[in-house]
Parts: structure tokens; sequence; C-alpha cells
């Protein structure tokens, strides 16, 4: 069996938690798997590995990781 691993995506399309389950799983199981949940890759060129807080852009179906502020040193 190979693994899949899924995200799971807000109201604005930020993954609140990713987990390895086959998309048979996922679907037969709507209580435990609720919400929006999409595919995520590990380890395939040219796609990211969801993580938590990675926001998913339909148009390109990929996860873009979320921008750290810039930090003011205080002088």
């Amino acid at each position: 069996m190979n693994r899949q691993f899924f995200a799971q995506l807000d109201e604005n399309n930020v993954v609140t938690t990713v987990h390895c389950v086959t998309q048979e799983f996922l679907e037969a199981n709507p209580d435990r798997y609720q919400g929006v949940w999409v595919e995520t890759f590990y380890n395939t060129e040219g796609k990211t590995y969801a993580g938590i807080g990675f926001t998913y852009d339909e148009v390109t179906q990929d996860f873009v990781a979320p921008v750290s502020p810039d930090i003011e040193s205080e002088v």
C-alpha cells in the first residue's frame, strides 16, 4: 500500500492538520474527516508538502509556506 497524505483546510484554505490516510478510508469516514481535505505529496518534484499554517493555492494545486514577518531590531 502506498502512503497518501491529506491536509485539512479551514475556510481560508489554510492547513490545520495533515494525516497519513488513504483516499478510500478518508471518504469512508466522513464523521472522522470532516471539512475539506486535499492530497499533499511528499518527495514529489514540483509539489510542496503541506504543513500546518501553509495555504492551499487552488490555481496551482500546491501549498504555499507562510511568510514570517520581518523582525525589526532595536537600535
